[in-house]
């Protein structure tokens, strides 16, 4: 009896992950035809379309795309691996305080930037869903959390050009 349900609980859980995976492609689809094109403008002057403000969301609605498109082939043709789906199927214990934290931290990274600055309040937010996920080692928390925000600040502000605010490190720069 308990392979005959662990077998419908596989399946259940391979059926989440290609509606997931469906949805997360559709989602892309959208953004890449209906989203960007009526919410971002571009200037007539912009002939090239790697200057343009459009590009780094096509960029990454692309690749949100391809991961789905991957995912979702994965999902359709691997083979199952017994014992596989069924630890993935349960929620987490503790889900709704993980959803909670989750909100709390993007509230902080809608409020504090102009406050802390970009860089700093990208590099709290990195820890904290880092520990949030299970990441434990120090060194791992603070390199991860400190050298992402750090690197894409630095192409941001120095490469793209673009102004970020510097919070608490305005007379700093």
């Amino acid at each position: 009896m308990s392979d005959t349900r662990s077998d419908t609980d596989a399946r259940r859980g391979r059926r989440r992950e290609i509606i997931f995976a469906a949805l997360t492609l559709l989602a892309s689809a959208v953004f890449a035809f209906v989203v960007i094109p009526a919410g971002v403008t571009t200037p007539a002057s912009v002939k090239h379309l790697p200057l343009s403000p459009a590009f780094l969301p096509y960029v990454l609605t692309a690749g949100v795309g391809l991961f789905a498109l991957i995912h979702l082939l994965e999902a359709i043709f691997a083979a199952h691996i017994p014992g596989e789906d069924e630890a993935s199927l349960g929620t987490h214990p503790r889900w709704k305080s993980r959803v909670l934290m989750l909100v709390g931290l993007l509230l902080i990274y809608l409020l504090l930037p102009d406050r802390l600055g970009m860089p700093l309040t990208a590099m709290l937010v990195t820890i904290a869903l880092m520990a949030i996920g299970g990441e434990r080692r120090p060194l791992i928390l603070l390199g991860v959390g400190i050298g992402v925000p750090v690197l894409v600040y630095l192409f941001f502000a120095h490469v793209a050009q673009v102004p970020l605010p510097m919070g608490l490190f305005e007379d700093w720069m």
